[in-house]
């Protein structure tokens, strides 16, 4: 994940000027991570902490299955060292946000200075790690996860309901089709404080945000003050809508999504994207794995469900990846009959090793030292051409196994 190299000269000043406590004599370790990679996880041992050089770095909490950033850091800052206070592993998941440099301080070097520190200024620093702690709770526990537009709506929804019927026409109102709410703005404002433990800042964006879209509007009546003039009828619907397409940014930058809704969100097959894991070909922190559904498994199957392999039958084979699968003596009577200079085209596109092992193992040495040339000398391949190829072999394998059997 990170590359590890040494480094002769610190940044001093971040992007605020505020002076780090770095010197170029210090010759501190420099690792650089790329954006996504995982710097470490919540529970894990702490051997050092980091200052940021360059990029930015997000820390987030695992809550209610949803990835919830707690704060983000940036140039010239500091983190890491808070485990060691509070005598535990890491409190929170680092994640690079952006492409980092950081400056590593091993742990000796932080218990040394950290012996020094007056017993008071110890003491506040251990005040300020636990804080830091508890306030990242408070976070995850009590942040909402869907969007403010559905929120202030489903809000100004019970608001609504409750302002029609206190309305001197409520027969007539009721029959409406179009009845419309007129709550005094101050209620709504006074209701989010205490239901949803909002600033007022945050209320008159949230209420803003539902201006701007069209789903309420605010009229100042002579002798009432300030309205907000919306349907009820309408509005949840409108803003479950508008919400699946305006998702708050930055709130669940980490939300954990299921194999299925990844796979419809790329447009890849499932199985593709499980391949493509099981090889390798992507970062594994991609794929996050729940404990919980870990454990019901050991407990229910034991080891040896994540041991032993799924067998895969002749007539379920679809693509040239099933390949391994399929027995020695039917692969080898496809394989070592095909022509060289289409294997090479196949394996001219081909990511899968064990795809690619198990055809070499049906070609003679002779005939594998011809495809080896073959794909050394290859030209652009024609990707319908190779999918047409790999089909042919596999449906080949496929027809003698079933023949044999």
């Amino acid at each position: 994940m990170g590359d590890t190299t040494g480094m002769n000269k610190a940044s001093k000043l971040n992007d605020d000027g505020v002076s780090m406590p770095i010197d170029d004599s210090d010759n501190l370790t420099q690792q650089r991570f790329y954006a996504g990679d995982i710097i470490y996880t919540e529970g894990m041992t702490s051997s050092h902490m980091y200052v940021i050089k360059e990029g930015e770095v997000d820390f987030y909490v695992v809550r209610e299955e949803k990835r919830v950033i707690v704060r983000s850091l940036g140039k010239g800052q500091c983190f890491g060292m808070d485990s060691r206070l509070l005598n535990s592993g890491r409190t929170t998941n680092a994640v690079a946000r952006t492409y980092c440099e950081l400056y590593l301080i091993e742990n000796e070097k932080l218990d040394a200075e950290l012996r020094v520190l007056p017993r008071l200024v110890s003491g506040i620093l251990q005040t300020l790690a636990k804080q830091s702690t508890m306030d990242n709770e408070l976070i995850a526990t009590r942040i909402n996860y869907q969007p403010d537009v559905l929120v202030y709506a489903q809000l100004l929804y019970l608001l609504g309901i409750a302002d029609i019927g206190k309305q001197k026409a409520d027969a007539v109102v009721s029959q409406s089709h179009s009845a419309l709410a007129r709550p005094a703005l101050s209620d709504v404002f006074s209701s989010a404080r205490i239901l949803l433990g909002h600033s007022d800042i945050h209320i008159r964006d949230s209420v803003g945000k539902l201006v701007m879209l069209h789903l309420v509007r605010i009229e100042d009546e002579n002798g009432s003050g300030k309205r907000v003039i919306f349907a009820p009828k309408d509005i949840l619907g409108l803003a479950r809508r508008i919400s699946k397409s305006h998702k708050d940014h930055g709130k669940l930058d980490y939300e954990y999504i299921g194999v299925d809704e990844f796979s419809a969100l790329v447009d890849v097959d499932r199985a593709i994207l499980l391949k493509k894991l099981g090889s390798s070909e992507f970062a594994e922190d991609i794929f996050t794995f729940r404990k919980s559904e870990i454990m019901r498994l050991l407990n229910d199957k034991g080891r040896k469900f994540f041991v032993e392999r799924k067998i895969k039958l002749p007539q379920d084979f679809t693509d040239i990846s099933d390949i391994e699968f399929a027995d020695q003596k039917s692969a080898f009577d496809v394989i070592s009959r095909y022509d060289i200079y289409d294997l090479a085209k196949l394996f001219g596109t081909m990511q899968e090793e064990v795809v690619k092992d198990k055809i070499m193992a049906c070609l003679s040495r002779s005939k594998r030292q011809e495809l080896e040339n073959e794909i050394s000398t290859l030209q652009e391949v024609d990707a319908v051409e190779v999918q047409q190829i790999s089909q042919a072999i596999i449906l080949s394998i496929k027809e003698k196994m079933i023949n044999h059997s």
